[in-house]
């Protein structure tokens, strides 16, 4: 093939995948607007399943292929028919298909994983500390709480499942809604409660290190027509993934087009973790709306589990089965 033909393909290529700025949507101040209410929901797995082991790309034959059976899945699991024994995950996870909103595609990388580094789409091994640490919080969940700090934070609501940050694809309440000025850009993910408000100038001098926060300390700049967050401060229990205080978080949002926004973030705790690891979503823009969650605000099942405990230790009963289905 000649050069002047590669270089051609090459162009035509290039300009289907690089987004032009005409065809983003605007601020008055110039730069690309992220303004919206954006879905994250994908069936996209976050780590890459073992049969897709070489594989980073799938074909849109097997696209169709894998969003078909992950639907026909879930339509099996809701036919089964009640055995009439409850078990743990009846107990803590008691939802069934009406209540879950997982979505029924994946993303429109056609990626086997959200996870882009390590290259082999999995997460990167723990640290000796990251598993002593890991350990000892399984540990505390197993055992009847004390008090409610005895509890994770999405127990308490306090952080919750797929708000991050950073964000990630969960069973249901996918929607962020961003709101955006010149000097400040603010998350509200549709779960828990907290919102994030990020200065785009990178917001003054850094916080003092013994300041934790829940969801950390975020700071934003534009890099070009990306806008980049970078967040550290988090508490000791604000976990993701089996992270620890140190956690540095880099966030990179970048709107594709009129419908899309590239969602990139890079975890890097290296005391917990041997390496970063890096994970990309693309969300879409919906109509759909953010309700509030008042998750806090109807915790009844918080004091129910604390009296259930104390009923426990005044009968002299032992029990080990705090540990949530989901952590098994």
């Amino acid at each position: 093939m000649k050069r002047s033909t590669l270089l051609l393909l090459s162009l035509v290529f290039a300009s289907a995948v690089t987004p032009s700025l005409g065809d983003v949507p605007m601020t008055k101040w110039g730069k690309p607007s992220l303004q919206g209410n954006w879905d994250f929901r994908t069936v996209t797995p976050f780590q890459r399943p073992a049969s897709f082991v070489d594989k980073e790309f799938l074909t849109m034959e097997e696209v169709e292929e894998f969003e078909a059976a992950v639907v026909a899945g879930r339509e099996a699991r809701a036919a089964i028919d009640f055995d009439g024994e409850y078990d743990q995950q009846d107990l803590d996870v008691g939802y069934n298909q009406f209540y879950l909103d997982q979505g029924t595609r994946m993303t429109t990388t056609m990626r086997t994983s959200q996870l882009v580094y390590p290259e082999n789409g999995r997460m990167p091994a723990m640290t000796d500390r990251g598993r002593e640490t890991a350990a000892y919080f399984r540990i505390l969940q197993s055992r009847s709480p004390e008090g409610p700090e005895d509890r994770n934070l999405y127990d308490r609501c306090i952080l919750g499942f797929n708000a991050g940050p950073p964000m990630r694809s969960g069973a249901y309440n996918n929607i962020m809604k961003l709101v955006q000025t010149e000097g400040h850009v603010a998350i509200l993910v549709e779960m828990v409660n907290d919102h994030r408000i990020i200065p785009t100038d990178n917001g003054g001098p850094d916080l003092p290190a013994d300041m934790r926060l829940w969801k950390g300390d975020s700071r934003g700049y534009w890099d070009g027509d990306t806008f980049v967050v970078n967040t550290k401060n988090f508490t000791h229990l604000s976990r993701f993934s089996g992270t620890g205080e140190g956690m540095l978080l880099t966030e990179r949002f970048t709107r594709l087009d009129e419908n899309r926004l590239e969602y990139m973030w890079t975890v890097e705790d290296l005391e917990m973790f041997e390496d970063k690891f890096t994970a990309v979503v693309e969300m879409q823009l919906t109509e759909d709306d953010v309700f509030e969650y008042a998750c806090h605000e109807a915790n009844y099942a918080m004091p129910l589990m604390l009296s259930g405990a104390r009923k426990q230790e005044a009968s002299g009963e032992e029990d080990d089965t705090w540990l949530p289905s989901w952590s098994r």
